[in-house]
C-alpha cells in the first residue's frame, strides 16, 4: 500500500505542477505524507478500537432461581 500511495502521490504531484492545479497538489501531499510516514487507515491496526479493560476477575458462583 505504501508503494501504491507513493506512486500515486508522485504522479499527482507532477500533474499538479504541470496543470497548475492546487487541489490535486493538496491531495498529492496527503498521499505522499501517508506513504512516507506510514500513516492512514491502511496501516496495521490503525483503525482498530481499543479492547475494553476488565475491572474485576472475580469468579463468584451465580445462583439462578427458576421462575414458573
Amino acid at each position: 500500500m505504501r508503494f501504491l500511495r507513493l506512486g500515486m502521490g508522485i504522479s499527482m504531484m507532477v500533474q499538479s505542477v504541470q496543470m497548475h492545479d492546487k487541489l490535486i497538489g493538496a491531495i498529492a501531499i496527503i498521499l505522499l505524507y501517508q506513504a512516507l510516514f506510514n500513516k492512514g487507515c491502511c496501516a496495521a491496526n490503525a483503525c482498530a478500537s481499543p479492547m475494553p479493560k476488565q475491572t474485576s476477575n472475580s469468579t463468584e458462583e451465580i445462583n439462578f432461581e427458576e421462575v414458573k
